[in-house]
């Protein structure tokens, strides 16, 4: 069974005096947990702890009897989101039709890309075990003549190397996205803008997050 931490849960371990907070392969963070781990500078332990004032008393992610609330229904519905289990099911909501990758609505230069129903696809990395942890879905290109090329990139609990060919422009939306320049790491926030110069050969890591960027390149 995975084990949810919720900002409830990132509070009684403040109160016990924890400074760090356990997590493993069956743990889910809501996005307000993670917001205080930040804030309150706790330490993500991969793993089990060796002090009990670290260990959350989380809510099950599902079952157990206790009763559902927002962060928990978020989470469920994100995961659900994230593996495509609803797509199509809020009908206009998610208006990409066949097998279109999404919904746009092009006039006299203009483009109009619908966020809802993106069908992000499989980014091919070195190594071949991380197939599948990042995804991209390109929304602007040559189809518009534009010189630019933007779109959305997700990294699922992943690290790998990037050969930055053209001028890169992230904008982080949902997690957190490291990028090691010359051995040095930066490390984005939601909120937060990348700008990575052609020709560098940088390293990306979401650490222990699912992130998601929109990236422009020129």
């Amino acid at each position: 069974m995975k084990t949810l931490i919720t900002e409830k849960s990132i509070r009684d371990i403040i109160a016990q005096g924890g400074k760090s907070v356990c997590v493993d392969g069956n743990t889910l963070i809501t996005p307000a947990a993670r917001d205080m781990i930040r804030a309150e500078g706790l330490e993500l332990v991969e793993g089990g702890c060796a002090s009990t004032c670290c260990t959350p008393a989380a809510a099950p992610a599902a079952g157990g009897g206790d009763a559902l609330n927002s962060d928990m229904i978020y989470n469920a519905l994100k995961k659900m989101t994230d593996q495509g289990l609803l797509n199509g099911f809020f009908g206009d909501a998610a208006p990409a039709a066949g097998d279109a990758p999404y919904c746009a609505e092009n006039a006299n230069g203009f483009k109009l890309v619908r966020g809802s129903g993106i069908k992000m696809e499989v980014l091919e990395l070195e190594n071949p075990a991380d197939n599948g942890k990042v995804q991209y879905q390109e929304l602007i290109g040559a189809d518009v003549d534009s010189a630019m090329n933007a779109g959305f990139m997700t990294v699922d609990h992943c690290t790998f190397n990037w050969d930055v060919e053209p001028q890169e422009i992230y904008y982080v939306v949902e997690g957190n996205m490291t990028v090691t320049v010359d051995g040095v790491p930066h490390t984005a926030y939601p909120g937060d803008c990348l700008f990575i110069q052609k020709g560098s050969k940088v390293v990306f890591s979401s650490g222990n997050t699912f992130a998601k960027v929109f990236y422009v390149t020129y």
